[in-house]
Protein backbone atom coordinates (compact mmCIF):
# COMPACT_ATOMS: atom_id res chain seq x y z
CA UNK A 1 0.00 0.00 0.00
CA UNK A 2 1.25 3.57 -0.58
CA UNK A 3 2.10 5.11 2.74
CA UNK A 4 4.24 7.86 1.56
CA UNK A 5 4.78 10.69 -0.73
CA UNK A 6 6.35 9.31 -4.18
CA UNK A 7 8.56 11.93 -5.71
CA UNK A 8 10.03 12.31 -9.37
CA UNK A 9 13.72 11.20 -8.23
CA UNK A 10 12.78 8.31 -6.32
CA UNK A 11 10.74 6.17 -8.95
CA UNK A 12 10.73 5.22 -12.08
CA UNK A 13 7.81 4.54 -14.38
CA UNK A 14 6.64 0.99 -13.54
CA UNK A 15 6.95 2.29 -9.65
CA UNK A 16 4.66 4.86 -10.03
CA UNK A 17 2.39 2.81 -11.68
CA UNK A 18 2.70 0.26 -8.92
CA UNK A 19 2.06 3.21 -6.49
CA UNK A 20 -0.73 4.06 -8.39
CA UNK A 21 -2.47 0.63 -8.08
CA UNK A 22 -1.88 0.68 -4.54
CA UNK A 23 -3.85 3.86 -3.95
CA UNK A 24 -6.55 2.61 -6.02
CA UNK A 25 -6.75 -0.63 -4.26
CA UNK A 26 -6.73 1.18 -0.99
CA UNK A 27 -9.41 3.18 -2.09
CA UNK A 28 -11.37 0.23 -3.46
CA UNK A 29 -11.18 -1.23 0.57
CA UNK A 30 -12.31 1.76 2.25
CA UNK A 31 -15.45 3.02 -0.09
CA UNK A 32 -18.08 0.90 1.63
CA UNK A 33 -16.74 1.26 5.09
CA UNK A 34 -17.01 5.12 4.88
CA UNK A 35 -20.26 5.12 2.83
CA UNK A 36 -22.13 3.43 5.69
CA UNK A 37 -20.76 5.29 8.77
CA UNK A 38 -18.47 2.35 10.67
CA UNK A 39 -16.61 5.59 12.19
CA UNK A 40 -13.78 5.11 9.89
CA UNK A 41 -10.93 8.08 9.45
CA UNK A 42 -9.95 8.11 5.98
CA UNK A 43 -6.58 9.50 5.33
CA UNK A 44 -5.99 9.95 1.79
CA UNK A 45 -2.02 9.41 1.05
CA UNK A 46 -1.15 11.75 -2.30
CA UNK A 47 0.80 10.44 -4.67
CA UNK A 48 3.34 12.93 -6.13
CA UNK A 49 3.90 13.41 -9.75
CA UNK A 50 6.27 11.34 -12.05
CA UNK A 51 8.12 13.48 -14.66
CA UNK A 52 10.82 11.33 -15.67
CA UNK A 53 11.55 10.99 -19.03
CA UNK A 54 9.85 9.08 -21.63
CA UNK A 55 10.58 8.34 -25.40
CA UNK A 56 6.84 8.54 -26.38
CA UNK A 57 5.05 12.26 -26.06
CA UNK A 58 1.96 10.43 -25.73
CA UNK A 59 2.96 8.25 -22.96
CA UNK A 60 4.54 11.25 -21.15
CA UNK A 61 1.48 13.40 -21.56
CA UNK A 62 -0.83 10.16 -20.54
CA UNK A 63 1.07 9.70 -17.05
CA UNK A 64 0.95 13.69 -16.45
CA UNK A 65 -2.99 13.72 -16.99
CA UNK A 66 -2.83 10.25 -14.51
CA UNK A 67 -1.23 11.89 -11.51
CA UNK A 68 -2.99 15.15 -12.10
CA UNK A 69 -6.23 13.61 -12.37
CA UNK A 70 -5.30 11.73 -8.95
CA UNK A 71 -4.75 14.63 -7.38
CA UNK A 72 -7.99 16.18 -8.44
CA UNK A 73 -9.25 12.83 -7.12
CA UNK A 74 -7.74 12.60 -3.67
CA UNK A 75 -6.37 16.25 -2.85
CA UNK A 76 -3.39 15.69 -0.13
CA UNK A 77 -3.38 18.13 2.78
CA UNK A 78 -2.45 21.62 2.30
CA UNK A 79 -0.27 23.75 4.53
CA UNK A 80 -2.88 24.66 7.40
CA UNK A 81 -3.23 20.93 7.25
CA UNK A 82 -6.74 20.58 6.26
CA UNK A 83 -7.51 18.93 2.91
CA UNK A 84 -9.61 19.81 0.28
CA UNK A 85 -12.61 18.53 -1.18
CA UNK A 86 -12.33 16.41 -4.10
CA UNK A 87 -12.34 17.78 -7.92
CA UNK A 88 -14.28 14.99 -9.48
CA UNK A 89 -15.43 17.09 -12.31
CA UNK A 90 -11.66 18.38 -12.65
CA UNK A 91 -10.45 15.27 -12.47
CA UNK A 92 -13.23 12.80 -14.66
CA UNK A 93 -11.74 14.43 -18.11
CA UNK A 94 -8.06 13.90 -17.29
CA UNK A 95 -8.78 10.14 -16.52
CA UNK A 96 -10.57 9.61 -20.26
CA UNK A 97 -7.79 11.71 -21.67
CA UNK A 98 -4.89 9.53 -19.68
CA UNK A 99 -6.96 6.41 -20.97
CA UNK A 100 -6.94 7.28 -24.06
CA UNK A 101 -3.76 8.46 -25.02
CA UNK A 102 -1.53 5.33 -22.90
CA UNK A 103 -1.75 1.99 -22.94
CA UNK A 104 -1.11 -1.21 -20.54
CA UNK A 105 -1.40 -0.95 -17.24
CA UNK A 106 -1.33 3.04 -17.18
CA UNK A 107 -4.37 3.29 -19.80
CA UNK A 108 -6.29 0.26 -17.19
CA UNK A 109 -4.89 2.35 -14.11
CA UNK A 110 -6.76 5.48 -15.66
CA UNK A 111 -9.99 3.65 -16.33
CA UNK A 112 -10.22 2.55 -13.44
CA UNK A 113 -9.96 6.07 -11.61
CA UNK A 114 -12.48 6.95 -14.34
CA UNK A 115 -15.12 4.61 -12.97
CA UNK A 116 -14.84 5.58 -9.70
CA UNK A 117 -14.89 9.08 -10.61
CA UNK A 118 -18.17 8.14 -12.34
CA UNK A 119 -19.56 6.49 -9.45
CA UNK A 120 -18.82 9.78 -7.05
CA UNK A 121 -20.42 12.05 -9.79
CA UNK A 122 -23.66 10.39 -9.17
CA UNK A 123 -22.93 8.54 -12.61
CA UNK A 124 -23.47 4.56 -12.16
CA UNK A 125 -24.82 3.98 -15.09
CA UNK A 126 -22.07 5.21 -17.25
CA UNK A 127 -19.34 3.93 -15.00
CA UNK A 128 -20.73 0.27 -15.63
CA UNK A 129 -19.15 -0.37 -19.54
CA UNK A 130 -16.03 1.03 -18.06
CA UNK A 131 -15.22 -0.91 -14.99
CA UNK A 132 -17.00 -4.21 -16.94
CA UNK A 133 -14.20 -3.62 -19.93
CA UNK A 134 -11.67 -4.24 -16.89
CA UNK A 135 -12.62 -7.10 -15.29
CA UNK A 136 -10.92 -9.82 -17.19
CA UNK A 137 -7.64 -8.40 -17.77
CA UNK A 138 -4.40 -10.25 -17.34
CA UNK A 139 -3.62 -7.70 -14.00
CA UNK A 140 -5.67 -9.95 -11.85
CA UNK A 141 -5.26 -6.95 -9.33
CA UNK A 142 -6.76 -4.43 -11.00
CA UNK A 143 -9.37 -6.75 -12.42
CA UNK A 144 -10.64 -7.48 -8.57
CA UNK A 145 -10.27 -3.83 -7.98
CA UNK A 146 -13.16 -3.25 -10.78
CA UNK A 147 -15.14 -5.82 -9.86
CA UNK A 148 -15.50 -4.02 -6.65
CA UNK A 149 -15.82 -0.44 -8.12
CA UNK A 150 -18.56 -2.66 -10.75
CA UNK A 151 -20.23 -4.30 -7.35
CA UNK A 152 -20.67 -0.40 -6.38
CA UNK A 153 -22.20 0.73 -9.50
CA UNK A 154 -24.59 -2.04 -10.31
CA UNK A 155 -26.16 -1.96 -6.73
CA UNK A 156 -26.75 2.09 -7.33
CA UNK A 157 -28.35 1.00 -10.60
CA UNK A 158 -30.45 -1.67 -8.68
CA UNK A 159 -29.34 -4.71 -9.52
CA UNK A 160 -28.12 -5.72 -5.97
CA UNK A 161 -27.99 -9.22 -6.75
CA UNK A 162 -25.24 -8.92 -9.38
CA UNK A 163 -23.60 -6.58 -6.91
CA UNK A 164 -23.27 -9.99 -4.54
CA UNK A 165 -22.30 -12.67 -7.38
CA UNK A 166 -19.36 -9.93 -7.73
CA UNK A 167 -17.88 -9.36 -4.17
CA UNK A 168 -18.46 -13.37 -4.20
CA UNK A 169 -15.93 -13.65 -6.85
CA UNK A 170 -13.59 -11.26 -5.33
CA UNK A 171 -13.64 -13.47 -2.48
CA UNK A 172 -13.45 -16.81 -3.47
CA UNK A 173 -10.06 -18.23 -2.57
CA UNK A 174 -7.61 -17.94 -4.67
CA UNK A 175 -3.65 -19.04 -5.11
CA UNK A 176 -2.19 -15.67 -5.18
CA UNK A 177 -4.64 -13.76 -4.79
CA UNK A 178 -4.18 -10.08 -5.09
CA UNK A 179 -7.15 -8.62 -3.20
CA UNK A 180 -7.68 -9.04 0.50
CA UNK A 181 -10.08 -11.53 0.72
CA UNK A 182 -11.33 -9.91 4.28
CA UNK A 183 -12.03 -6.72 2.89
CA UNK A 184 -14.12 -8.53 0.02
CA UNK A 185 -16.02 -10.44 2.83
CA UNK A 186 -16.46 -7.53 4.81
CA UNK A 187 -18.21 -5.64 1.85
CA UNK A 188 -20.54 -8.54 1.07
CA UNK A 189 -21.70 -9.11 4.38
CA UNK A 190 -22.69 -5.06 4.09
CA UNK A 191 -24.64 -5.68 1.15
CA UNK A 192 -26.21 -8.36 2.17
CA UNK A 193 -27.51 -6.10 5.38
CA UNK A 194 -28.48 -3.75 3.20
CA UNK A 195 -30.57 -6.34 0.93
CA UNK A 196 -32.58 -6.32 4.58
CA UNK A 197 -30.90 -10.22 4.31
CA UNK A 198 -29.52 -10.81 8.04
CA UNK A 199 -29.56 -14.61 7.85
CA UNK A 200 -26.50 -13.94 5.05
CA UNK A 201 -24.98 -11.42 6.43
CA UNK A 202 -24.41 -12.85 9.55
CA UNK A 203 -23.21 -15.96 7.77
CA UNK A 204 -20.53 -13.85 5.81
CA UNK A 205 -19.44 -11.85 8.82
CA UNK A 206 -19.22 -15.40 10.63
CA UNK A 207 -17.00 -16.23 7.47
CA UNK A 208 -14.78 -13.99 8.16
CA UNK A 209 -14.26 -14.11 11.31
CA UNK A 210 -13.54 -17.79 10.87
CA UNK A 211 -10.74 -17.60 8.45
CA UNK A 212 -9.23 -14.39 9.51
CA UNK A 213 -9.55 -13.88 13.21
CA UNK A 214 -6.95 -11.17 13.27
CA UNK A 215 -8.19 -9.09 10.26
CA UNK A 216 -7.99 -5.70 10.81
CA UNK A 217 -11.79 -5.99 9.90
CA UNK A 218 -12.96 -8.22 12.53
CA UNK A 219 -13.77 -5.75 15.23
CA UNK A 220 -16.34 -4.52 12.60
CA UNK A 221 -17.72 -7.79 11.54
CA UNK A 222 -18.64 -8.81 15.64
CA UNK A 223 -20.07 -5.53 16.03
CA UNK A 224 -22.17 -5.83 12.83
CA UNK A 225 -23.13 -9.29 14.43
CA UNK A 226 -23.73 -8.21 17.52
CA UNK A 227 -25.82 -5.24 16.28
CA UNK A 228 -28.00 -7.67 14.15
CA UNK A 229 -28.22 -10.28 17.18
CA UNK A 230 -29.72 -6.81 19.78
CA UNK A 231 -31.78 -5.91 16.89
CA UNK A 232 -34.03 -9.42 16.25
Amino acid sequence: MATAKLTKKSISQDEFIEGVFDFGEWLEVHWKRVAIGLGVVVGVVLLGVFWGSMRESAAAEANTLLASGIEAYAPGPGVDGTTPAPRYAEALPMFEQAAKRGSGRLADVAQLFRGRTLLALGRAAEAVPVLEGLTGIANDGLAAGAKVALAEAVEATGNAERAATLLQEVAAPAKGASYPTDAALLLLGNLRERQGKKDEAKRTYDDLLAKFPQSPFAAEARQRTGAQAAGR
